[in-house]
């Protein structure tokens, strides 16, 4: 009688519990079972290059789609995905289509049903830099007046300049970036010029001046002694 008793007081209190509780373990074990998807962009990253190299990808971001569980799916962040390209070996300018999905790095244990990436190409351009030594130049204008000789000396003759190989290859010489004008030299002194940074060069190398030194000599004062 004991036990009866204690089976069927409240019987109706104790049954509805234990629908209740059988809802929620329903509800919690569907939410956990159920699928659900997630989008995010991951950044194009590049290692391993050479410190000659400057490599571009299109488009600089991918999106990926993961779907599969919402308990896995609701775990992940974007900073569990890396899409990295190993430049390794590479050291001259080219152009590469990659497909995205080859270099895409996913969370180990991840448990999905599906991932898909967009756009599925990656277009890598990849240039190479180059230390290049050039000749320096002045450009002069006017005469000098008469009986005077000049004697003129650059320096440094030979300067470094840096850029991307394919652009930089065909320079040979830079330009100071004002002329001297010989009709206003009459004595010795030495003139400081900065160069020509053209479209091409990215940096010079120890200097971005020169100077020129301009010894100047009277032949009218050995005339006058005479």
């Amino acid at each position: 009688m004991k036990i009866k008793n204690l089976i069927f007081n409240n019987f109706g209190l104790k049954v509805t519990a234990i629908f209740f509780a059988l809802a929620v373990w329903i509800i919690i074990a569907g939410k956990e079972h159920a699928h659900s998807e997630k989008s995010f962009e991951v950044n194009v990253e590049f290692i391993n290059a050479a410190t000659n190299i400057d490599a571009n990808p299109r488009p600089e971001k991918v999106r990926v789609k993961v779907r599969g569980t919402s308990r896995e799916i609701n775990n992940i962040s974007p900073e569990d995905f890396k899409l990295k390209i190993d430049l390794t070996g590479i050291s001259q300018g080219t152009i590469w289509n990659l497909l995205s999905e080859d270099f895409l790095q996913i969370p180990g244990g991840l448990d999905y049903d599906e991932i898909s990436i967009h756009p599925r190409m990656i277009a890598v351009t990849v240039k190479e830099f180059l230390w290049k030594e050039v000749s320096v130049r002045i450009r002069y204008k006017g005469r000098m007046k008469r009986g005077l000789r000049l004697i003129r000396q650059v320096v440094p003759e030979k300067v470094m300049i840096y850029g991307y190989k394919s652009r930089i290859a065909s320079i040979d010489t830079v330009y100071a970036t004002e002329s001297i004008d010989l009709s206003q030299v009459v004595e010795s002194k030495t003139v400081k010029l900065p160069l020509q940074k053209r479209e091409e060069i990215l940096k010079f190398g120890e200097t971005e001046e020169v100077e020129v030194q301009l010894v100047v000599e009277d032949r009218n004062k050995g005339k006058s002694n005479k």
